[in-house]
């Protein structure tokens, strides 16, 4: 577990071989044995962000790549795979000099799995499209390139059949559940208490209570204290993700409001001169605008 610094829970609990088959198991109805031979890769800083929150396996002809999301959905996410599964594959050749030969590089199959676990309503399951997000050209409809994400809702009361069929999985989504409501019941009975420290008091509850009832023991007992912070540091970096994505939406609506006031004086403007021009006098302009005539 050393080198944990900056990785997610996600991360850090997946790279483990058998844990990572067990989520693949659960998530595609296979039955990979923990005896299957898989190549787990690391890629530093792979999705465009500091928290390391994927992690990729190759293993049976197919390169797996899945990931976390708390917070929200992102709906970028096959943009986000773009540049990492480039340099998957680039390691997944043993002699690079190959692709310069005549004879076809065999790749490894790939497969996106994005696994939401935030609060907001989101389908059982949602497929995202990298050709979604192309500029729509007249007269052409091709898709040239394509990467498509099942992203699955993990969060309670969704997808239940599979977080049941992953022991990891099942305790990574029980320890997410518990961390999350006990930071919001820490927050509730402290109200004037620092956003780090809360998280920190959370975090060090979840762990004890999880080691108590069993929950990710084995995983959660090689923790060091230091590896342990580094989770509320994690809980800390989504809770400020969610403060800036509201306090985005609050500033795109009172931008909307200011362009719809300014769409409202060019109008009024207009509407003015048109009665001028209409042969009105001021007079009966400012009556008719008081009772919210228009011209005719």
């Amino acid at each position: 577990m050393s080198g944990m610094y900056k990785d997610s829970l996600f991360r850090s609990l997946f790279s483990n071989k058998e844990a990572f088959l067990s989520l693949y198991n659960a998530v595609s109805g296979s039955n990979y044995s923990n005896d299957t031979e898989v190549v787990i890769n690391t890629l530093s800083d792979t999705l465009f962000t500091s928290k390391k929150n994927d992690v990729s396996g190759i293993f049976d002809r197919k390169l797996v790549v899945a990931a976390d999301q708390q917070a929200s959905i992102n709906e970028n996410m096959p943009f986000r795979f773009l540049s990492p599964i480039a340099r998957l594959f680039e390691n997944s050749i043993s002699d690079r000099n190959t692709v310069y030969r005549q004879s076809l590089v065999k790749l490894p199959r790939p497969e996106f799995i994005v696994l939401y676990n935030g609060s907001a309503a989101y389908p059982d399951k949602t497929t995202l499209k990298l050709s979604d997000a192309f500029e729509q050209v007249e007269g052409n409809t091709a898709v040239n390139l394509e990467l498509k994400v099942e992203v699955y809702n993990i969060g309670k009361g969704h997808n239940e059949a599979i977080v049941r069929n992953s022991v990891p999985l099942s305790g990574y989504v029980d320890f997410v559940h518990i961390a999350e409501e006990s930071r919001k019941q820490i927050k509730l009975k402290n109200p004037g208490m620092k956003r780090d420290i809360v998280v920190e008091k959370a975090i060090a509850y979840t762990v004890t209570y999880c080691k108590d009832h069993g929950i990710l023991n084995d995983f959660l007992e090689n923790l060091s204290p230091e590896e342990v912070n580094m989770l509320a540091t994690e809980w800390n970096m989504e809770d400020a993700l969610r403060v800036r994505e509201e306090e985005s939406l609050q500033r795109g609506i009172q931008i909307g409001e200011q362009r719809g006031e300014q769409i409202g004086e060019q109008r009024k403007a207009a509407e003015i001169l048109k009665l001028f021009d209409t042969g009105y006098s001021a007079k009966e302009i400012r009556e008719r605008l008081k009772a919210g005539g228009t011209p005719q």
